[in-house]
Protein backbone atom coordinates (compact mmCIF):
# COMPACT_ATOMS: atom_id res chain seq x y z
CA UNK A 1 0.00 0.00 0.00
CA UNK A 2 2.75 2.39 1.04
CA UNK A 3 4.85 1.48 -2.06
CA UNK A 4 1.89 2.34 -4.29
CA UNK A 5 1.53 5.76 -2.66
CA UNK A 6 5.27 6.44 -3.09
CA UNK A 7 5.15 5.47 -6.75
CA UNK A 8 2.15 7.76 -7.32
CA UNK A 9 4.02 10.62 -5.62
CA UNK A 10 7.12 10.16 -7.79
CA UNK A 11 5.03 10.11 -10.99
CA UNK A 12 3.18 13.24 -9.87
CA UNK A 13 6.48 15.08 -9.17
CA UNK A 14 7.97 14.04 -12.52
CA UNK A 15 4.88 15.25 -14.29
CA UNK A 16 4.85 18.60 -12.48
CA UNK A 17 8.57 19.10 -13.16
CA UNK A 18 7.87 19.08 -16.92
CA UNK A 19 5.16 21.74 -16.70
CA UNK A 20 5.60 25.32 -17.86
CA UNK A 21 5.27 26.67 -14.34
CA UNK A 22 8.36 24.70 -13.20
CA UNK A 23 10.38 25.91 -16.19
CA UNK A 24 9.43 29.50 -15.37
CA UNK A 25 10.50 29.01 -11.74
CA UNK A 26 13.90 27.65 -12.78
CA UNK A 27 14.41 30.52 -15.18
CA UNK A 28 13.53 33.04 -12.48
CA UNK A 29 16.06 31.48 -10.08
CA UNK A 30 18.81 31.70 -12.70
CA UNK A 31 18.12 35.42 -13.27
CA UNK A 32 18.18 36.07 -9.50
CA UNK A 33 21.60 34.43 -9.18
CA UNK A 34 22.98 36.36 -12.16
CA UNK A 35 21.64 39.64 -10.79
CA UNK A 36 23.16 38.88 -7.39
CA UNK A 37 26.57 38.22 -8.94
CA UNK A 38 26.45 41.49 -10.92
CA UNK A 39 25.38 43.41 -7.82
CA UNK A 40 28.24 41.90 -5.82
CA UNK A 41 30.79 42.77 -8.49
CA UNK A 42 29.54 46.37 -8.75
CA UNK A 43 29.44 46.75 -4.98
CA UNK A 44 32.99 45.45 -4.58
CA UNK A 45 34.21 48.00 -7.17
CA UNK A 46 32.95 50.81 -4.94
CA UNK A 47 35.32 52.46 -2.47
CA UNK A 48 34.97 50.98 1.02
CA UNK A 49 36.75 51.29 4.35
CA UNK A 50 37.83 48.47 6.63
CA UNK A 51 40.14 47.71 9.58
CA UNK A 52 43.11 45.41 8.92
CA UNK A 53 45.78 43.92 11.19
CA UNK A 54 49.31 44.16 9.76
CA UNK A 55 51.69 41.57 11.19
CA UNK A 56 55.10 42.90 12.28
CA UNK A 57 58.21 40.79 11.67
CA UNK A 58 61.59 41.97 13.00
CA UNK A 59 64.16 40.35 10.73
CA UNK A 60 67.84 39.62 11.28
CA UNK A 61 67.79 39.67 15.09
CA UNK A 62 71.11 38.25 16.40
CA UNK A 63 70.91 35.24 18.73
CA UNK A 64 72.66 37.24 21.48
CA UNK A 65 69.96 39.93 21.53
CA UNK A 66 67.11 39.88 24.06
CA UNK A 67 64.24 42.39 23.80
CA UNK A 68 63.47 44.03 27.15
CA UNK A 69 59.97 45.00 26.04
CA UNK A 70 58.46 42.93 23.25
CA UNK A 71 57.97 44.50 19.80
CA UNK A 72 54.35 44.84 18.70
CA UNK A 73 53.02 41.71 17.04
CA UNK A 74 50.56 43.61 14.86
CA UNK A 75 49.77 47.15 13.82
CA UNK A 76 46.11 48.14 13.40
CA UNK A 77 45.33 50.24 10.34
CA UNK A 78 42.21 51.60 8.65
CA UNK A 79 42.35 51.28 4.88
CA UNK A 80 40.07 52.94 2.31
CA UNK A 81 40.23 51.40 -1.20
CA UNK A 82 38.25 49.45 -3.81
CA UNK A 83 36.30 46.60 -2.26
CA UNK A 84 37.85 43.92 -4.49
CA UNK A 85 41.36 45.03 -3.54
CA UNK A 86 40.60 45.03 0.18
CA UNK A 87 38.88 41.65 -0.06
CA UNK A 88 42.02 40.08 -1.52
CA UNK A 89 44.20 41.83 1.04
CA UNK A 90 42.13 40.91 4.06
CA UNK A 91 41.22 37.32 3.34
CA UNK A 92 43.57 35.98 0.66
CA UNK A 93 46.96 37.57 1.33
CA UNK A 94 47.66 38.71 4.89
CA UNK A 95 49.55 42.00 5.19
CA UNK A 96 52.97 41.61 6.81
CA UNK A 97 55.55 44.27 7.62
CA UNK A 98 59.24 43.26 7.63
CA UNK A 99 61.55 45.54 9.64
CA UNK A 100 65.32 45.07 9.53
CA UNK A 101 66.92 44.93 12.98
CA UNK A 102 70.32 46.04 11.64
CA UNK A 103 68.80 49.13 9.97
CA UNK A 104 66.92 50.49 12.99
CA UNK A 105 68.82 49.17 16.05
CA UNK A 106 71.33 51.38 17.84
CA UNK A 107 72.57 51.93 21.43
CA UNK A 108 70.17 49.45 23.02
CA UNK A 109 67.04 50.65 21.20
CA UNK A 110 65.18 49.54 18.08
CA UNK A 111 63.46 52.71 16.85
CA UNK A 112 61.17 53.13 13.83
CA UNK A 113 59.96 56.73 13.49
CA UNK A 114 56.33 57.62 12.66
CA UNK A 115 57.28 58.75 9.15
CA UNK A 116 59.26 55.55 8.42
CA UNK A 117 56.53 53.32 9.79
CA UNK A 118 53.87 55.17 7.79
CA UNK A 119 55.92 54.78 4.60
CA UNK A 120 56.35 51.06 5.25
CA UNK A 121 52.65 50.51 5.88
CA UNK A 122 51.45 52.57 2.90
CA UNK A 123 53.74 50.60 0.59
CA UNK A 124 51.82 47.43 1.47
CA UNK A 125 48.52 48.74 0.08
CA UNK A 126 49.55 50.69 -2.99
CA UNK A 127 49.33 54.35 -3.96
CA UNK A 128 45.55 54.30 -4.53
CA UNK A 129 44.73 53.30 -0.95
CA UNK A 130 44.15 55.73 1.89
CA UNK A 131 45.85 54.32 5.02
CA UNK A 132 45.56 55.48 8.62
CA UNK A 133 47.47 53.80 11.48
CA UNK A 134 45.09 53.50 14.44
CA UNK A 135 47.47 51.83 16.94
CA UNK A 136 50.93 53.10 17.95
CA UNK A 137 52.33 55.17 15.08
CA UNK A 138 55.99 54.33 15.89
CA UNK A 139 58.07 51.50 17.32
CA UNK A 140 60.53 51.89 20.22
CA UNK A 141 61.87 48.72 21.83
CA UNK A 142 64.73 48.27 24.31
CA UNK A 143 67.15 45.39 23.84
CA UNK A 144 70.37 44.07 25.36
CA UNK A 145 73.21 41.80 24.35
CA UNK A 146 74.33 41.18 27.95
CA UNK A 147 73.79 37.64 29.33
CA UNK A 148 71.10 37.02 31.92
CA UNK A 149 71.73 37.44 35.65
CA UNK A 150 70.15 35.02 38.13
CA UNK A 151 68.73 36.68 41.27
CA UNK A 152 66.57 35.44 44.18
CA UNK A 153 62.88 36.28 44.61
CA UNK A 154 61.54 37.92 47.78
CA UNK A 155 57.85 37.30 48.50
CA UNK A 156 55.94 40.34 49.75
CA UNK A 157 52.87 39.34 51.81
CA UNK A 158 50.27 40.84 54.11
CA UNK A 159 48.19 37.86 55.25
CA UNK A 160 45.90 37.05 58.18
CA UNK A 161 44.26 33.71 58.96
CA UNK A 162 40.66 33.10 60.00
CA UNK A 163 39.75 32.48 63.65
CA UNK A 164 41.14 29.14 64.79
CA UNK A 165 43.57 28.96 61.85
CA UNK A 166 47.20 29.97 61.42
CA UNK A 167 49.60 30.73 58.58
CA UNK A 168 52.11 28.04 59.48
CA UNK A 169 55.45 29.10 58.13
CA UNK A 170 56.59 31.36 55.32
CA UNK A 171 54.89 31.41 51.93
CA UNK A 172 56.55 28.93 49.58
CA UNK A 173 57.41 28.93 45.91
CA UNK A 174 59.22 26.51 43.65
CA UNK A 175 60.64 29.49 41.72
CA UNK A 176 63.31 30.69 44.13
CA UNK A 177 65.42 32.40 41.47
CA UNK A 178 64.67 34.10 38.15
CA UNK A 179 66.64 35.46 35.20
CA UNK A 180 66.81 39.18 34.53
CA UNK A 181 67.96 40.90 31.33
CA UNK A 182 69.14 44.50 31.02
CA UNK A 183 72.24 46.55 30.37
CA UNK A 184 75.32 45.62 32.39
CA UNK A 185 75.13 48.86 34.39
CA UNK A 186 71.58 48.13 35.53
CA UNK A 187 72.24 44.44 36.23
CA UNK A 188 75.08 45.37 38.60
CA UNK A 189 72.63 47.33 40.81
CA UNK A 190 70.09 44.49 41.27
CA UNK A 191 70.65 41.76 43.90
CA UNK A 192 67.04 40.50 44.18
CA UNK A 193 63.52 41.07 42.87
CA UNK A 194 60.24 41.27 44.82
CA UNK A 195 56.71 40.16 44.13
CA UNK A 196 53.79 42.52 44.04
CA UNK A 197 52.12 42.57 47.50
CA UNK A 198 49.97 39.51 48.25
CA UNK A 199 47.16 40.73 50.49
CA UNK A 200 44.70 38.19 51.89
CA UNK A 201 42.41 38.37 54.90
CA UNK A 202 40.79 35.62 57.03
CA UNK A 203 42.26 32.71 55.11
CA UNK A 204 40.73 29.41 56.22
CA UNK A 205 42.52 27.00 53.87
CA UNK A 206 45.84 26.75 52.05
CA UNK A 207 45.88 28.69 48.81
CA UNK A 208 48.17 29.03 45.80
CA UNK A 209 48.36 32.54 44.34
CA UNK A 210 49.68 33.57 40.93
CA UNK A 211 51.51 36.85 41.55
CA UNK A 212 53.47 39.12 39.23
CA UNK A 213 56.97 40.28 40.02
CA UNK A 214 57.32 43.97 40.74
CA UNK A 215 58.52 45.56 37.47
CA UNK A 216 61.82 47.42 37.23
CA UNK A 217 62.21 49.94 34.42
CA UNK A 218 64.53 48.71 31.72
CA UNK A 219 64.57 45.12 33.03
CA UNK A 220 63.01 41.97 31.59
CA UNK A 221 62.21 39.18 34.07
CA UNK A 222 61.89 35.52 33.13
CA UNK A 223 59.46 34.41 34.38
CA UNK A 224 57.51 37.61 35.10
CA UNK A 225 55.06 35.88 37.49
CA UNK A 226 55.35 33.00 39.97
CA UNK A 227 53.07 30.71 41.98
CA UNK A 228 53.15 31.23 45.75
CA UNK A 229 51.75 28.67 48.20
CA UNK A 230 50.38 30.09 51.47
CA UNK A 231 50.26 27.34 54.15
CA UNK A 232 47.16 27.64 56.36
CA UNK A 233 46.08 25.00 58.89
CA UNK A 234 43.92 24.65 62.01
CA UNK A 235 45.19 25.45 65.50
CA UNK A 236 45.08 22.77 68.18
CA UNK A 237 44.84 23.37 71.92
CA UNK A 238 47.53 21.71 74.04
CA UNK A 239 48.65 21.87 77.66
CA UNK A 240 51.91 21.32 79.46
CA UNK A 241 53.18 21.56 83.04
CA UNK A 242 56.08 23.98 83.46
CA UNK A 243 58.26 24.39 86.59
CA UNK A 244 58.23 27.92 88.02
CA UNK A 245 61.54 29.75 88.25
CA UNK A 246 62.05 32.28 91.06
CA UNK A 247 63.84 35.57 90.43
CA UNK A 248 65.51 38.22 92.59
CA UNK A 249 65.21 36.31 95.91
CA UNK A 250 67.45 38.07 98.51
CA UNK A 251 70.69 36.41 99.46
CA UNK A 252 70.27 34.13 102.44
CA UNK A 253 66.61 33.39 101.66
CA UNK A 254 64.91 30.61 99.72
CA UNK A 255 61.41 30.92 98.23
CA UNK A 256 59.41 27.69 98.17
CA UNK A 257 56.33 27.67 95.90
CA UNK A 258 53.11 25.66 96.27
CA UNK A 259 52.71 24.25 93.65
CA UNK A 260 56.15 24.44 92.07
CA UNK A 261 54.83 23.68 88.55
CA UNK A 262 51.85 25.17 86.77
CA UNK A 263 49.84 24.28 83.68
CA UNK A 264 50.23 26.34 80.50
CA UNK A 265 47.51 26.20 77.84
CA UNK A 266 48.45 27.17 74.29
CA UNK A 267 47.55 26.81 70.60
CA UNK A 268 49.87 25.33 67.97
CA UNK A 269 49.48 24.25 64.34
CA UNK A 270 47.91 20.81 64.10
CA UNK A 271 50.83 19.47 62.09
CA UNK A 272 53.30 20.08 64.93
CA UNK A 273 54.31 16.70 66.34
CA UNK A 274 53.32 15.89 69.90
CA UNK A 275 56.89 14.97 70.78
CA UNK A 276 58.16 18.44 69.88
CA UNK A 277 58.86 20.19 73.16
CA UNK A 278 57.58 23.74 73.41
CA UNK A 279 59.99 25.81 75.54
CA UNK A 280 58.01 27.90 78.01
CA UNK A 281 59.40 29.78 80.97
CA UNK A 282 57.18 30.71 83.95
CA UNK A 283 58.68 33.03 86.56
CA UNK A 284 57.82 34.32 90.02
CA UNK A 285 59.66 37.59 90.74
CA UNK A 286 60.32 38.40 94.40
CA UNK A 287 60.14 42.11 93.53
CA UNK A 288 56.46 41.69 92.63
CA UNK A 289 55.53 41.24 96.31
CA UNK A 290 53.55 44.26 97.48
CA UNK A 291 54.13 43.71 101.24
CA UNK A 292 55.84 41.22 103.59
CA UNK A 293 52.42 39.92 104.56
CA UNK A 294 51.59 38.61 101.06
CA UNK A 295 50.80 34.92 100.97
CA UNK A 296 50.67 34.55 97.16
CA UNK A 297 53.00 35.70 94.43
CA UNK A 298 52.04 36.50 90.86
CA UNK A 299 53.25 34.37 87.96
CA UNK A 300 54.02 35.41 84.43
CA UNK A 301 55.10 33.82 81.20
CA UNK A 302 58.44 35.14 80.08
CA UNK A 303 58.60 36.53 76.56
CA UNK A 304 59.12 36.17 73.70
CA UNK A 305 57.01 33.06 73.20
CA UNK A 306 58.10 30.33 70.75
CA UNK A 307 57.44 31.31 67.14
CA UNK A 308 54.85 28.57 66.49
CA UNK A 309 52.79 29.24 69.66
CA UNK A 310 49.53 31.20 69.74
CA UNK A 311 47.57 32.48 72.77
CA UNK A 312 49.62 30.92 75.58
CA UNK A 313 47.96 31.42 78.99
CA UNK A 314 48.56 30.29 82.57
CA UNK A 315 45.82 28.18 84.17
CA UNK A 316 46.49 30.03 87.49
CA UNK A 317 47.99 33.49 87.80
CA UNK A 318 49.54 33.13 91.28
CA UNK A 319 50.78 30.51 93.74
CA UNK A 320 51.31 30.32 97.48
CA UNK A 321 54.83 30.63 98.79
CA UNK A 322 56.92 30.55 101.92
CA UNK A 323 60.28 32.10 102.66
CA UNK A 324 62.93 29.98 104.31
CA UNK A 325 65.85 31.90 105.78
CA UNK A 326 69.14 30.07 105.77
CA UNK A 327 71.19 29.85 108.98
CA UNK A 328 74.40 31.82 108.95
Amino acid sequence: MSDTKAAKGIRRWQGWRKTGRMRDLRLFAVFVVIAGVFWFIMAMNDTVQTDIEVKVDITGVPDTVTFINEPPGVIHVTVRDRGTTLLRRKFMRAAQLHISFAEYASDGYLRVSPSALSTYVRSLFGSNASVNITSADSISVMYTSAPAKVVPVRINTDITAALGKVVNGNPRTETRNIKIYSSRDILDTISYVSTEPIVRRDLADPVTVRVRLRPIHGVKMVPSAIDVRIPVEPLENRKVYVPVTTLNVPKGENMVLFPSSVEVSYLVPMSLNDDVRTPFSVVADYRDLASPSDKRIKLRLSTPLPAHVESATLEIDSVEFTIIRQNK
